[in-house]
């Protein structure tokens, strides 16, 4: 004999109705399921690579919000190896170090400007670069 219980509709409702709520927080608004991929820790964070150059590496900000950048060897010429940058603002870190005055801009999410300005002449860059991850 099968016992009935007056609350089994409800109970069975309610996680009915958080087994849809489940599916639907997954989704996206077009219906496909699309694992998420993992974001880096800063949208900075990463390696950016120019046709013909080793990548420029950028660390994630530290505590105290500092951003360590790695050059390559191909622009020890216009800058140091290390820098430590700032974030200026939204999408510009910038140095603490006037000279040279090193900026990176991200223009889109794959997508930066590394610019350095120095004292000395021809201490000049504008170099753009793209995510090489």
């Amino acid at each position: 004999m099968t016992r009935f219980h007056p609350h089994a509709p409800a109970r069975l409702a309610r996680r009915m109705a958080l087994a849809a709520v489940t599916v639907l927080a997954v989704l996206p608004l077009g219906g496909v399921f699309a694992p998420a991929t993992a974001a880096p820790a800063s949208p900075f964070t990463g390696r950016w690579a120019a046709m013909g150059l080793s990548p420029v590496i950028v660390d994630a900000p530290d505590a105290r919000g500092q951003v360590h950048m790695t050059l390559p060897d191909e622009l020890h010429v216009v800058a140091r190896h290390d820098v430590l940058l700032t974030r200026k603002d939204h999408t510009t870190l910038q140095s603490l170090d006037s000279d040279p005055l090193v900026t990176f801009h991200l223009v889109s999410a794959n997508s930066a400007d590394l610019k350095i300005r120095g004292r000395k002449p021809g201490q000049v860059l504008d170099l753009p670069l793209s995510r090489d991850d």
